[in-house]
């Protein structure tokens, strides 16, 4: 089996990479994040592409973001690389992630929403423990934001051996129990379009903890139809991982109606639905995804839930 590894926790004085590796960005945007993170006492260095765009969905090709993500993790003096934003082009440079740099220098990975794309094939060829967290576009913004930036700094700073992600707004049960597992997670359209491919991160979960593991699968998802979640949801349950998973956490659902259907069934009757015949326990609503307050949560560790008290605590750290 491939050893789960962690990434050294981040100092004041330590140097964090901005990439770009799927939507671009504005120029006064990056400077914008580069000031913020200089005042709060780090080190900045930027991609070599950070500011090319094809139109306004990919910034560079797929060759040129994937050399910044590889610079990133190759340059000794960068503890920690930020993605700037998502988009939808991530898994157009996994082709040329070198997988092989990211192993041999483990460091900090924060991102969300395409981001998972990336981070759940480093999960399962590198054993890196990753963040789900805020684009580093958003942070200057988050700064009146207590929780979302408390959550974001103590989870890529702190080796804490428990830490718990408390409710900011109402949480809701979807199917009562506690449960414990390993944190597996994303946006969950991210996770499916790996689903078969050679990036397929459910077929690459054994190689890292063996046939025997439980998981805590976390989504979130945005601007999606419910009858597309359903489907999604019901693909991950054809795989054969729902028999894995010991409970499940539902994050923010962001613009998410329905519009194909008119007599759709609720949100929660779709879930319970693609769940129900594994009855393990599932907690809806919890602070991460498209909107705030987001709480970070690193992909790869072990956790514990319990609907029934709305507890949702990491039961070890995820840097060292």
């Amino acid at each position: 089996m491939t050893t789960i590894v962690k990434p050294k926790a981040l100092q004041k004085g330590d140097t964090i990479a901005l990439i770009t590796p799927s939507e671009p960005v504005k120029t006064d945007s990056v400077a914008k994040v580069k000031r913020y993170l200089e005042k709060n006492g780090y080190k900045v260095k930027t991609g070599a592409h950070i500011n090319k765009a094809i139109g306004d969905y990919v910034a560079g090709t797929p060759s040129e973001r994937a050399s910044d993500f590889n610079w990133a993790f190759s340059d000794p003096e960068i503890k920690a690389v930020f993605a700037v934003v998502g988009g939808m082009g991530m898994s157009q440079i996994l082709e040329e992630v070198i997988f092989d740099v990211v192993a041999q220098n483990p460091k900090i990975f924060v991102g969300y929403s395409d981001m998972t794309t990336l981070q759940l094939p480093i999960l399962i060829k590198t054993g890196l423990v990753t963040f789900h967290g805020p684009n580093a576009l958003a942070l200057p913004d988050f700064r009146q934001t207590g929780y979302t930036m408390s959550n974001f700094w103590r989870m890529l700073t702190s080796k804490d051996e428990k830490i718990i992600i408390k409710p900011q707004s109402v949480w809701q049960e979807i199917r009562p129990g506690p449960a414990e597992g390993v944190l597996f997670g994303g946006n969950l359209s991210c996770i499916c379009k790996l689903l078969g491919t050679r990036y397929d991160p459910i077929a690459g979960l054994e190689k890292i903890y063996g046939p025997d593991q439980k998981y805590l699968l976390f989504w979130e998802e945005d601007y999606e139809q419910f009858s597309e979640i359903t489907r999604n949801l019901w693909q991950l349950r054809n795989t054969g991982f729902f028999e894995k998973v010991s409970g499940m956490i539902i994050g923010k659902l962001t613009a998410v109606a329905e519009v194909d259907y008119q007599d759709f069934p609720p949100k929660k009757d779709l879930v319970k639905q693609a769940t129900d015949p594994f009855n393990f326990p599932v907690l809806y609503g919890v602070d991460f995804g498209h909107e705030v307050p987001r709480a970070t949560i690193p992909i790869g560790i072990k956790a514990f839930m319990d609907t029934k008290d709305r507890r949702f605590e990491l039961l070890e750290s995820g840097v060292i």
